[in-house]
């Protein structure tokens, strides 16, 4: 079982047992030992920590997989589902928009961009993987008007509130006042406070639990994209594509 660079020799060693597993369905220590070439007690340290975790269970002397396999599995097809849905509908917003449309994520109180798309006449500005603070962004603030104000805290109390251009919301007392606003709009603006000269308009999907998939934001530079536009024209775009998202993740998680 050679290791590729970077991988950590106990961590390989229990996916190695997990392997096994599933290929053989049910094994025993004494067989894994034997395959493995691994001391016995070496292997019964990895099966206990696979059995604290619920990856794997033990009925008399035998192992095999833990049913909670089957609720990490649901989540992998429900999240590339969500994906796929998301990235047909920015592309489609793009080309019928023609304006620079991505979808973002919140990971560790950052903002991700996971796709972008822009129309026949437009280039993306940024880039897949950029990151961006939440306060300063459509997006962030989109996400952050969902959040729990404890969760909401943390995030700042972590990130703070960096300036970028002349234009970001500098305190908190703002950000709220803004937040309310956006909950009662169901969209957020962005004019020029991440970026200069840069607008977008964003709107949060959800999942079926209620949770926040990501945002998807349209917008580009304030000479292609004026407020009118992009408070009404792009505002309603980007409200229905992530209603639409929202509801075909509904009706997704019913056939599951």
């Amino acid at each position: 079982m050679p290791l590729g660079k970077g991988e950590l020799t106990t961590t390989a060693t229990s996916l190695h047992i997990l392997e096994l597993i599933v290929d053989h369905g049910w094994v025993t220590l004494r067989g894994l030992v034997e395959e493995t070439g691994l001391a016995k007690s070496t292997v019964h340290k990895h099966l206990s920590t696979l059995r604290a975790n619920d990856y794997i269970v033990k009925e008399g002397e035998r192992y095999t997989l833990g049913l909670y396999f089957l609720t990490v599995g649901k989540r992998a097809v429900e999240l590339r589902d969500s994906y796929q849905l998301v990235e047909q509908k920015v592309r489609e917003l793009g080309s019928r928009t023609d304006a620079e449309v991505d979808f973002t994520v919140e990971e560790n109180g950052r903002l991700i961009l996971m796709f972008e798309a822009a129309g026949a006449t437009n280039e993306s500005t940024f880039g897949t993987g950029t990151e961006f603070f939440l306060h300063n962004t459509a997006a962030g603030k989109a996400i952050l008007a969902t959040y729990a104000d404890s969760k909401r805290d943390e995030i700042l109390d972590t990130q703070g509130l960096p300036a970028t251009t002349n234009k970001t919301i500098q305190s908190r007392e703002a950000l709220h006042a803004e937040l309310e606003q956006i909950r009662e709009n169901g969209y957020a603006l962005n004019d020029g406070e991440c970026v200069e000269g840069y607008r977008t308009v964003s709107s949060v999907i959800k999942r079926p639990n209620g949770s926040v998939l990501g945002a998807i934001s349209a917008g580009g530079p304030a000479y292609r994209i004026d407020q009118s536009r992009l408070k009404n024209e792009l505002a309603d775009h980007v409200r229905s594509a992530t209603a639409e998202v929202t509801e075909s993740l509904v009706e997704a998680q019913s056939t599951l």
